[in-house]
């Protein structure tokens, strides 16, 4: 079953090989959400020197996998257990994907749950991020953008906070 107004298929950037361009290939658009996911029509999605290091084979990445961890879109789905975002709203993915929730570094300050030992994924870099027509992130790791804030601005913010 298909999730409303959402096409089977979207094109996607996706590493293929380690130190090649990225190949433009059309994949199933996802649409089975977890309890914690949100569904993105990307807006915007930035490219910085993860993605390199990601093309390089820096972190064993399983290929292909679709690139960029800095993500900006519209929510069009929202899983069963997401309470802060709804469909329209302007979000800023976070990285971390699926973290369990349990641990010490998940019960711990916001900064130390991209550390959690069963975490599923890094958007971008160990499972599909943003450089895609949709992408799925982890609405407990995602931000609400303003809307005094335009997506290439937030996708910048991103960026930024990336380095810190």
């Amino acid at each position: 079953m298909g999730i409303e107004n959402v096409p089977n298929h979207m094109l996607a950037a996706q590493v293929v090989e380690y130190n090649k361009p990225y190949a433009f290939n059309t994949i199933p658009t996802p649409t089975s959400l977890s309890e914690y996911d949100l569904l993105l029509k990307v807006k915007v999605a930035s490219l910085c020197h993860t993605d390199g290091m990601v093309s390089a084979g820096s972190f064993s990445t399983r290929l292909p996998c679709t690139a960029s961890h800095e993500g900006c879109g519209q929510v069009v789905a929202v899983g069963a257990s997401v309470k802060d975002f709804k469909k329209g709203d302007r979000v800023m993915a976070g990285i971390p994907f699926h973290r369990c929730g349990h641990c010490p570094d998940c019960l711990g300050p916001a900064e130390f749950h991209h550390y959690c030992p069963n975490l599923g994924g890094h958007l971008g870099v160990t499972t599909h991020g943003a450089f895609a027509e949709y992408m799925l992130c982890d609405a407990r790791e995602s931000s609400p953008i303003p809307d005094r804030m335009t997506y290439e601005t937030a996708a910048r913010q991103q960026s930024l906070m990336t380095l810190q």
